[in-house]
């Protein structure tokens, strides 16, 4: 099985931190923590294949919604609903399984 690139593992943590927060599993704190540890780790490269590219673009909104967030010091529920979305493929009619890990077992 292929590794998957930087910038798709790096959105998969992204979902997942912001999955597990959405579903009360980590806290605010934790998931924060759990974030900016991504967000500070992950620099763009130059992608090779559609689904690095769109990974890095998520990515990329994602962290400055989130530094955006941090500056503001706003609604956590605000933030995840926010993340929730913007590290969703499946918005842009993207489908690959790499790029959503957790898309399948979240309601609409």
């Amino acid at each position: 099985m292929e590794t998957p690139n930087h910038s798709v593992s790096a959105l998969q943590k992204a979902q997942d931190i912001t999955s597990r927060w959405s579903d009360g599993e980590l806290g605010a704190e934790e998931a924060q923590r759990g974030l900016k540890s991504v967000f500070d780790q992950w620099q763009p490269g130059d992608p090779a294949t559609e689904a690095e590219r769109v990974a890095e673009q998520s990515l990329t909104a994602a962290r400055i919604a989130f530094q955006d967030w941090q500056q503001r010091g706003e609604n956590c529920d605000e933030l995840v609903t926010q993340l929730r979305w913007i590290l969703d493929p499946s918005k842009d009619g993207i489908t690959d399984p790499a790029l959503n890990v957790y898309a399948p077992q979240r309601p609409e």
